[in-house]
């Protein structure tokens, strides 16, 4: 079998994998994606939970076929080699280090953000070791409005962005994201 395609990129939660199906992801699929690695396709999965989630869905998915790179938090490149995953380091420290001059800029104004939204709204909203803005709403009607309420405050930040995936959300640097780690793999 030969095959154009060079680069396959899938999200993991709810597109390859399910926690309610058996097998999580599906035999044929798991079959045909090692059929296009023997030919020379590389299969990347990019998605927003952070490395050890990801590994421990994979674990329980009991995958027959290994990613050749892991983009998690939609930023995060991973390499398989050795059996192991293993960081990209020199995009990995370079996407620390500008998020986090970012963060320290934009953390003195959160407060006021965070104040009204929860005053009109009931997310949770939380910091975490890749955000100091993450969010976790009640539905996505409610979503909605608090990205478009966000992305108001955004118009004063260029390189920040409001990055969302259903109810859940958190601000990034523009310039990390699966698109552009994506990018960086292929």
């Amino acid at each position: 079998m030969t095959s154009n395609l060079k680069l396959l990129s899938t999200d993991f939660d709810g597109t390859l994998h399910s926690d309610y199906e058996l097998p999580a992801v599906p035999s044929a699929l798991q079959e045909r994606i090692c059929e296009l690695q023997a030919t020379g396709v590389t299969w990347c999965i990019n998605t927003g939970r952070d490395l050890t989630g990801l590994m421990e869905g994979l674990s329980r998915a009991r995958l027959s076929v290994h990613p050749d790179y892991l983009v998690t938090v939609e930023r995060e490149i991973y390499i398989y080699e050795n059996q192991e995953y293993v960081p990209h380091s020199e995009w990995n420290d370079r996407c620390a280090a500008e998020q986090e001059e970012l963060f320290e800029r934009v953390r003195p104004v959160l407060p006021k953000l965070i104040a009204s939204i929860n005053e009109q709204f009931g997310a949770d909203i939380y910091e975490d070791a890749y955000s100091p803005f993450c969010l976790i709403a009640s539905d996505n009607d409610e979503c909605d409005a608090i990205q478009t309420q966000t992305e108001e405050f955004l118009a004063d930040w260029e390189d920040l962005d409001f990055v969302r995936n259903d109810i859940y959300a958190r601000l990034s640097h523009t310039a990390y994201n699966k698109g552009s780690a994506l990018d960086e793999v292929a």
